[in-house]
C-alpha cells in the first residue's frame, strides 16, 4: 500500500482537514467556498488548512500547524499540533473537533 493510500485509509494528517472541515462548514460559512470534499485534494486542501488555521486562531484561540505532507497528499507528513494561545497547552484533535462542536455560529 502506498503513503498516500495510507494516509486515506488511516485518516492521518489529511483525514483531520477533513474532520475540522466537516466541524466547522454550519458555523463558519466561509469555509463552504472550498467545497466539503476540497480536504482531499491536493493544492485546493492548502488553502482550506490555511483558512482552518486562520479561523481555529481567531475565533477559538487555538493555534494549529496543519501538515499535508507532499504536494498536500498526506505523504510523509508531520503529526498535526494544536495548541490554545492563552496558556500554551497542547490540545488534541477530539479536544478541538470539541470546541469547535461547542462554539458559536459566525457568519
Amino acid at each position: 500500500m502506498s503513503e498516500v493510500e495510507l494516509e486515506q485509509v488511516a485518516g492521518g494528517t489529511v483525514g483531520e482537514l477533513a474532520d475540522l472541515t466537516e466541524a466547522m462548514l454550519d458555523k463558519w460559512p466561509v469555509l463552504a467556498k472550498f467545497g466539503q470534499g476540497a480536504a482531499h485534494v491536493p493544492g485546493a486542501n492548502r488553502a482550506l488548512a490555511n483558512e482552518v488555521e486562520n479561523v481555529l486562531r481567531r475565533d477559538l484561540g487555538i493555534e494549529a500547524d496543519i501538515s499535508l505532507g507532499f504536494c498536500g497528499t498526506g505523504a510523509d507528513s508531520d503529526p498535526n499540533r494544536y495548541k490554545e494561545i492563552s496558556t500554551g497547552r497542547s490540545l488534541t484533535h477530539s479536544e478541538v473537533l470539541d470546541r469547535i462542536h461547542n462554539a458559536k455560529k459566525h457568519f
